[in-house]
């Protein structure tokens, strides 16, 4: 009984499902609700928030299109342009009106009064916009000529952007469009009904398994017990409607059971009523919250388009072509480098950088600008290859991201626990004092180290043991050059800091990763008076000199990654990573 019971359960549940689901795809209507509207401002953009676009559920579906022209120039010289361009992008909403600041343009509003989009000019100083093709902020972008229709699904906090080119006035006709649902409740009742009916008629066959499995042993006939004489015991007397046997649970439990439904439905208290402070709402501004500078999808397009531009000047050696994506102190490497590979293509050492795969990114929290991010990159053609922690910086809404530092990280390297990149980090200032030492402090103490050795008073704050940089720049290691030197010359070298932007962030225990860059001066002088100094491959090649009776003054720029730990840590500081460049080179003055 219990299988057929679970076969019917089963062969309900394939049936309403079937047909729950049938209704929602193939015997749904797939109309869509069209909500046009057309635009007849002369604006360069048009914009929708998210929140309009949220008037009815679903997937969205925006069209655009039409021509438009303007009257480009003045007097004699006046030309009509006319364009069927179509740009449609989407980004965070703070994102899309700090760009569209101070330039006018429209805003569609959804008006549930009227059942439609009614379009608001909004005014600004700028007739004009640069073009919007390619721009950092955006999500995702879609262009061409003539009609765009794209679908997606907006959030509240996002906005829809449509232009064509800055220049001319922003595409005319355009249409929202939602799904039409119908009979979503039958659907939904079918579909409920499909999964409970699923769901029992699996109970029943697991416990007419069990059941199976309890009395599946050997039965055996039973002696039968000696029955007491007849007349000795008799049953009572029950009542002519009184149910009996297992009919009798049924009468009882069903009518129970809906009575306890019935009583549970009833015990349900009535929502309360709350008194909503409408003039509260009215006076207080909104607040906006910090997010996350980028995504991770956007820092992956972003890098693209950064080790795409770096890689097309390495290949020329043209510094010109690194101007808008590359900042310092990575222009100033890479600048010297280029003139060093022009004498000698075996000279001049590059820090590669590529677009993938992309081991860490850390956005930083932020409403305004400018704004950064790091992230951590390796060759994916070669994985034994270091990692390079990198930097993008942006200054304003409508400039590109530029890259300003580059850090090899040292072999297995720890990178202090970090907090997610949906979430971002805070950036602190150069002079925050939230750390146990400012990232300002941090290179001013650290230059000192170098240059003193143990012997400075600052030593003990940092992790030396380890320290790969210190072994290479610090005063055991200066003498060691010295000597190598011999007596022909003398050498003397001194570490400060430059004023290149000390960038900091926070970790997630307390501490900051700090970036900052240290200035190594190496001056080479003859010992005798008459006597040279012989220049090297990349001094030649800054100098263009062989040799120099005066000496020879070289500048080299060091990137470092520092880890400071939070305050009250026993931790010391420690070198993350860093990157070495030569970045100039002359004949030290005539005294």
């Amino acid at each position: 009984m219990r299988v057929i019971v679970a076969i019917v359960l089963l062969s309900v549940s394939v049936l309403t499902l079937g047909l729950g689901l049938a209704q929602r795809t193939a015997l749904g209507d797939n109309s869509l609700l069209d909500r046009p509207v057309v635009t007849n401002t002369t604006a360069p953009a048009t914009i929708i928030h998210g929140t309009d676009l949220d008037a009815y559920p679903g997937r969205v579906t925006l069209s655009v299109g039409g021509s438009v022209s303007a009257r480009i120039g003045s007097g004699d010289d006046v030309a009509v342009v006319t364009s069927e361009r179509v740009f449609i992008a989407y980004g965070r909403t703070v994102d899309v009106m700090a760009w569209l600041s101070p330039a006018r343009h429209t805003q569609l509003r959804f008006d549930p009064l009227l059942d439609g989009f009614i379009a608001l000019p909004r005014a600004g100083q700028d007739l004009t916009l640069p073009n919007p093709e390619g721009s950092d902020l955006w999500f995702q972008e879609y262009s061409q000529d003539g009609q765009i229709s794209v679908s997606f699904f907006i959030p509240e906090d996002v906005s829809v952007l449509i232009m064509s080119d800055g220049t001319l006035p922003a595409p005319p006709n355009i249409t929202v469009s939602w799904p039409l649902v119908t009979d979503s409740l039958v659907s939904l009742a079918l579909i409920v009904v499909g999964i409970a009916s699923m769901v029992v008629g699996f109970v029943i066959m697991l416990i007419n398994y069990l059941v199976w499995r309890k009395n599946r042993g050997p039965r055996r006939r039973m002696t039968k017990r000696p029955q007491a004489p007849r007349g000795s015991y008799r049953h009572p007397r029950r009542s002519a409607d009184q149910p009996r046997g297992r009919r009798s649970a049924r009468f009882i439990a069903l009518p129970l059971a809906g009575a306890v439904l019935w009583g549970a439905t009833g015990c349900v208290p009535e929502p309360a009523l709350v008194e909503v402070d409408e003039t509260a709402n009215q006076t207080q501004a909104p607040l906006v919250v910090p997010y996350p500078a980028v995504t991770e999808l956007q820092f992956s397009s972003i890098l693209a388009k950064i080790a795409a531009k770096i890689q097309a000047a390495d290949e020329e050696l043209a510094v010109n072509r690194l101007a808008d994506r590359v900042g310092e102190p990575t222009l100033a490497a890479r600048r010297a480098a280029y003139i060093i590979r022009r004498a000698d293509p075996a000279s001049g050492t590059l820090t590669p950088i590529v677009a993938s795969p992309i081991r860490l990114v850390l956005p930083q929290q932020t409403t305004t600008w400018p704004r950064s991010v790091f992230g951590i990159i390796q060759d994916e053609d070669d994985l034994e290859s270091p990692s390079v922690g990198v930097v993008l910086s942006q200054e304003n809404p409508r400039s590109d991201y530029r890259l300003s530092y580059a850090l090899v990280l040292a072999p297995q390297v720890q990178i202090p626990n970090l907090p997610p990149a949906s979430l971002g980090s805070a950036r602190l200032s150069p002079d925050s004092k939230l750390l146990r030492l400012s990232p300002n402090e941090v290179a001013e103490h650290y230059a000192d180290v170098i240059n003193q050795g143990t012997a400075s008073p600052y030593a003990p704050g940092f992790a030396l043991a380890t320290d790969r940089l210190f072994i290479q720049l610090g005063p055991e290691a200066a003498a060691l050059r010295q000597e190598s030197f011999g007596t022909t010359v003398f050498v003397d070298w001194e570490t400060t800091p430059t004023e290149n932007e000390v960038v900091a962030f926070a970790t997630a225990d307390g501490g900051a990763l700090v970036m900052a860059t240290l200035q190594e001066v190496e001056r080479v002088t003859p010992a005798q008076l008459g006597a040279s100094v012989n220049a090297s491959i990349a001094v030649r090649a800054l100098t263009s000199l062989s040799q120099s009776t005066r000496g020879f003054e070289v500048t080299s720029n060091i990137q470092v990654l520092w880890y400071v730990p939070p305050v009250g840590s026993d931790e010391g500081i420690r070198v993350l990573g860093y990157t070495y460049s030569l970045v100039g080179a002359k004949e030290v003055d005539s005294e």
